[in-house]
C-alpha cells in the first residue's frame, strides 16, 4: 500500500498562486471601475460642451435682440414717440472748484 503525502512545498506554491488569482481579480476590478469613470467623465464633457453651445446661442440672441434695441432708426422712433426733444448743442455741468474763502 502506497501512501502519498503532499510536500510542504506545495503549500508555498498555492500561496503563491492564490497571491496571484486575487491580484489579478483585483486589478481587472480596478481597471473596470477606472473605465467607468472614464465613461463617465467623456459623458460629463459632452453635456458641457452641449450646455456652452446653448449658452453661445443665447448670448447671440441677447446680443442681437440689444443691438436691434440701440439701433438709431429704432431710438429715433422711441424719441418721437415719448415726445422727446433732440437737442443739437447740448448744455453740461461742469463741476467748478470752490475757492475757500478766509
Amino acid at each position: 500500500m502506497t501512501i502519498i503525502q503532499p510536500s510542504k512545498k506545495n503549500r508555498f506554491t498555492g500561496f503563491l498562486i492564490s497571491a496571484l488569482l486575487v491580484s489579478s481579480i483585483s486589478v481587472v476590478l480596478w481597471g473596470v471601475f477606472l473605465y467607468n469613470q472614464l465613461v463617465d467623465v467623456r459623458h460629463e464633457i459632452d453635456k458641457q460642451k452641449n450646455n456652452f453651445q446653448q449658452a453661445e446661442v443665447n448670448n447671440a440672441e441677447l446680443k442681437n435682440n440689444l443691438y436691434n434695441i440701440i439701433d438709431t432708426k429704432n431710438l429715433k422712433a422711441s424719441t418721437n414717440s415719448q415726445s422727446l426733444i433732440l437737442d443739437k448743442s447740448p448744455e453740461y455741468i461742469k463741476n467748478r472748484q470752490l475757492v475757500a474763502q478766509n
